[in-house]
């Protein structure tokens, strides 16, 4: 039974490099020689469609090189759960997580990757006043460690990102480029990224995100109403409106972000109505004159209309020849071919208009969906309906936070593509107003989404004209000076304001709180002047003050398992065994004694046997908890011999 350390890979948050290289290697397995890739092979095998020399078309920086690489160096850093602020945390699948978020995003790669829909982010627009960053920011962990003095050196100091700092776009594009590499790791293939910006950063983003996500998944970039006054502020013209820029995990059917109607415009957009439900008419005759005889051959072809209406492709004597032919003669196109107008011939209707008979399909309501329009000037996206919904919510007329984005903006951005399940990620959160949404779009159609949020907890000062009043708001509550307490007092307060008027409806309200922290896992640091109290101080290589639910935590995030999974306990050897995920992990932190072994080995595996999980289970164990070599020899044995090859990890801590 190996010992997993603080430095083993397997405490880590997995490397992605050599998870590159492996897939690689599947693709072409020539290109490996003596372990290494070989690139000059690498390069016969691709042909001309390798692009050499240092000139290329795309976005470079200074610093790129080195963000590109720290966002896949793994992180030591753990998440430690925090009951005391959370809300239901037994029932909720959702989760706000404290923390710097590059490190957070990489402490979620094992057991997200793969698994977000949708992501919606809204990061610091780059005005040259309203972000702030470590000055080393490819140390985050002890950066974020500081921030909530967990350390006390002086370290990196917290600064706005000025334009007369001489690198204003650079310092920028070197925040946003490691979290947009680790983002993209964690969408689902049918997921989407979401990212609002304003002019200030545009063609950076696009131009970062043609990168990451490839320009091929390029979907759109849709322009919000934000401002109808304008900013009078501005040089020149009162701009009134912010991005959205998304971008697809990967290649995205037609429709893919499409929105069912829903009944006001179903009522207005369906006037007929028949026993099939509401419906309406639509003209067969393909209305753009870009397609038509010309590019669509088989789509020019003759209807017949009797004279009840109905509509044939065969010819009879009573019967009047129609043609998809537009009023000056241009020669167009039907929108449906010969087989399926034979098919569906039921559906279509002859009808004279201004005297020329034309031919109509019935369009029926029931899974009717409409496109959101690239410029969104709904009145409830407006930056003032996002802030007037956040006072409401702490009855105010104060601004705790400023200029929130509508919740009911990001909810009908959320609707575009999740459903059911699916999860929705924000890793910089501000108020919450993404948790906010999903919980309001459940409420709308009875979905079980649910909502990772993360938050740089960032100090609100009092002496900052700025953030006094949200200063003075966490004194009045009683809670530490900062931005994530914002966002997790919004979040209750919205969960308790939609649970009072939906008291018919069983949503999820609640959430889980972690925090951001080092490993569990004492570093190996010996003290030269006294070797001998070192290496007893190694025999237990837990974090002293950590407890077994922070362990747990960890080593579910190690091993891959959902963070709101359930987890079960037995008592075994009249201590308590948690099986994970169920029972893709199982955990004793226990003593063992020699005389216990077997019977601790037998209880674990027989509990195995019924749980049958659906892949094979790692087990972990406290080292210094074995008696004796023999009694851990002991208890591995009896495992391996009775789980056999369903086991994935047998190691200790």
């Amino acid at each position: 039974m190996p010992r997993v350390t603080r430095d083993d890979p397997a405490a880590g948050s997995g490397d992605v490099v050599a998870a590159n290289v492996a897939a690689l290697k599947a693709l072409f397995p020539s290109i490996i020689t003596d372990g290494r890739v070989d690139f000059d092979v690498l390069r016969q095998l691709l042909g001309d469609e390798v692009e050499e020399g240092d000139e290329r078309y795309g976005l470079n920086w200074k610093g790129k090189r080195r963000a590109r690489a720290f966002a896949l160096t793994p992180t030591l850093a753990t998440l430690r759960p925090v009951k005391s602020e959370s809300r239901a945390w037994e029932s909720t699948k959702n989760i706000v997580i404290e923390g710097d978020n590059l490190e957070v995003l990489k402490c979620l790669r094992r057991s997200y990757a793969g698994q977000i829909k949708l992501i919606y982010i809204d990061p610091p627009y780059n005005t040259g006043n309203d972000f702030i960053y470590p000055d080393n920011y490819t140390d985050s962990l002890r950066h974020y460690e500081r921030l909530t003095r967990q350390r006390t050196d002086d370290g990196a100091a917290m600064t706005t990102n000025k334009e007369s700092s001489g690198r204003f776009h650079t310092d920028w594009l070197n925040m946003i480029y490691p979290r947009l590499i680790l983002a993209r790791e964690l969408l689902r293939d049918t997921g989407a990224l979401f990212l609002s910006c304003d002019e200030n950063e545009i063609q950076n983003v696009r131009a970062v995100l043609d990168q990451v996500f490839g320009e091929q998944n390029f979907i759109a970039v849709l322009s919000i109403l934000s401002n109808p006054k304008g900013r009078s502020q501005d040089k020149y013209f009162a701009s009134n409106h912010d991005y959205v820029v998304v971008y697809g995990a990967g290649p995205l059917p037609k429709g893919h972000f499409s929105l069912g109607k829903d009944e006001d415009e179903i009522e207005a957009d369906y006037p007929e109505e028949d026993e099939d439900g509401k419906f309406r008419f639509l003209e067969l005759r393909n209305t753009h004159r870009e397609f038509g005889r010309f590019n669509r051959k088989d789509m020019f072809f003759p209807l017949y209309v009797s004279a009840d209406g109905s509509v044939s492709l065969e010819n009879s004597p009573e019967s009047e020849k129609v043609l998809p032919i537009w009023d000056d003669g241009f020669e167009g196109c039907w929108t449906w071919g010969k087989d399926k107008a034979t098919r569906e011939a039921d559906l279509l209707t002859g009808r004279t208009v201004a005297g020329r008979m034309k031919i109509y399909r019935r369009s029926y309501a029931s899974g009717a969906d409409r496109m959101l329009k690239t410029i969104l000037i709904d009145r409830g996206y407006i930056t003032e309906r996002g802030q007037r919904e956040f006072n409401a919510l702490f009855n105010t007329k104060a601004k705790i936070f400023q200029s929130p984005k509508s919740p009911f903006l990001l909810a009908d951005l959320i609707r575009t593509i999740t459903s059911g399940n699916d999860i929705v990620l924000d890793f910089f959160a501000g108020s919450g107003t993404t948790g906010q949404a999903v919980m309001l779009q459940n409420a709308v159609d009875m979905g079980n989404r649910r909502f990772i949020l993360v938050q740089l907890p960032e100090p609100l000062d009092p002496a900052n004209a700025n953030q006094k009043t949200a200063a003075d708001f966490c004194d009045k509550l009683g809670i530490p000076r900062n931005v994530a307490e914002i966002t997790k007092e919004r979040l209750r307060r919205a969960g308790t304001k939609l649970s009072a008027e939906k008291p018919e409806k069983s949503l999820d309200i609640g959430f889980r709180v972690y925090k951001l922290a080092s490993s569990n896992l004492k570093p190996w640091i010996p003290d030269s002047g006294n070797l001998a109290q070192s290496l007893l101080d190694a025999v237990d290589n837990i974090v002293p003050g950590r407890s077994e639910e922070d362990l747990l935590v960890e080593l579910l995030l190690k091993t891959g398992i959902d963070l709101t999974m359930p987890m079960e306990t037995r008592t075994v050897c009249q201590r308590p065994v948690h099986a994970l995920g169920g029972g893709v992990l199982m955990v004793y932190l226990g003593d063992v004694s020699d005389a216990d072994a077997e019977e601790l080995g037998q209880g674990i595996s027989d509990w195995h046997v019924e749980l049958n999980p659906v892949r094979a289970t790692t087990f972990y164990f406290r080292d210094s908890g074995f008696a004796s070599a023999s009694a851990k020899a002991n208890v591995a044995a009896i495992i391996r011999q009775r789980v056999g090859s369903r086991v994935e990890k047998l190691a200790s801590l």
